[in-house]
């Protein structure tokens, strides 16, 4: 089955099934003109071509997570997108390109010239750690997966390559691909929400209803954690659905929790020309933990020159602090049910 463009498909489109053409994905191949035309991976047709025509790790899997505390109340986020052998086999837990594994992505990402405005902000909102650290868990996905992506190779783009180009396009079409797949949509258009015990069997002809293919639906204790959605590349860069190999781990009636403590899309947060205080008298009553006073808080923008220093956005009421990387203040949030509290001018603690 084949689906609209990105741009024309961000409707309500996601509520029924498609048929048009697929969704062209050509950050994911940056080379062309000594393609052949129409050539699916993991096809005969693409056996020993080019992997700077489609990926040599040809089956691609968008991994969307349902984890209270991240993203909006009614979005999955994403954990990844991975690139696996056509049998499912997984990559190299290193990655795929020892020079190109980096600690730095936050950094990389923002200082990109062709980020368009409110990137980073996406970023942040709907492919969030639950460890609290985004740079650190985009660094991750990027070296062990991204790296994986064949036809991202700088070398696929030969003397128009830019630096951190590769970088960018990986994180820009899994953004569009989450966009595009929006499981929150098609669940609900089903009758199917948060706080509900829904059979699994459910959520699955709601999937196959939207995309044409099923979906891995995997739950941790009978709780649903992860959906995975899997794709064919073909040599114009076009993202073709295609079934899931198993069904993945829920079975019957399953807990699809309301998500409490969303992060609020840091679009929406203005910044602060003064430095609030912190409450004397408040506290925490779900760790009595007392919020001391004269201590900086409210997110911080721009630079910043103290490596590691965090502050929090609202002191002992926000699960979110800034913290200062590689000389440039980003967003990060506590784990799920802990909030933040200051320590000193640049430390903090989640409790």
């Amino acid at each position: 089955m084949k689906f609209l463009t990105i741009a024309a498909s961000l409707a309500v489109a996601t509520l029924s099934a498609v048929s048009a053409l697929p969704v062209n994905m050509n950050a994911f191949q940056p080379r062309a003109l000594t393609c052949p035309a129409d050539v699916l991976s993991c096809t005969s047709a693409s056996a020993g071509l080019d992997g700077c025509c489609v990926p040599s790790m040809g089956l691609i899997l968008l991994v969307q997570q349902w984890y209270n505390g991240l993203g909006p109340a009614d979005e999955f986020t994403i954990h990844g997108l991975w690139p696996d052998t056509c049998s499912g086999g997984q990559g190299p837990a290193t990655g795929c390109d020892a020079a190109r594994v980096y600690s730095d992505i936050d950094t990389r990402l923002r200082n990109y010239p062709a980020a368009p405005a409110g990137f980073m902000d996406e970023l942040n909102t709907y492919w969030s750690s639950y460890k609290g650290d985004n740079n650190a868990f985009w660094s991750h996905e990027w070296s062990k997966h991204g790296t994986c992506v064949s036809t991202l190779a700088p070398s696929c783009s030969g003397s128009s390559y830019v630096q951190d180009q590769d970088v960018f396009n990986y994180f820009q079409t899994t953004l569009a691909l989450r966009k595009q797949y929006n499981l929150y949509s098609v669940l609900s258009g089903a009758g199917i929400n948060p706080g509900s015990t829904p059979d699994s069997d459910d959520m699955h002809t709601a999937i196959k209803a939207a995309y044409g293919v099923d979906a891995q639906i995997n739950c941790a204790s009978g709780v649903l954690s992860e959906i995975w959605l899997f794709f064919k590349v073909n040599s114009a860069g076009a993202y073709v659905p295609v079934e899931a190999l198993t069904p993945g781990s829920c079975n019957g009636n399953i807990s699809y929790p309301a998500k409490s403590g969303s992060v609020v899309p840091t679009s929406s947060i203005k910044p602060s020309s003064t430095t609030t205080r912190a409450s004397a008298t408040s506290t925490s009553t779900a760790t009595s933990t007392a919020i001391p006073t004269g201590l900086p808080e409210g997110r911080q923008y721009g630079a910043c020159s103290t490596n590691g220093a965090t502050v929090c956005v609202k002191n002992g009421s926000s699960n979110q602090y800034s913290k200062c990387v590689s000389g440039t203040w980003i967003l990060n949030q506590c784990k799920s049910g802990l909030v933040c509290y200051s320590d000193t001018v640049t430390s903090t603690h989640c409790a």
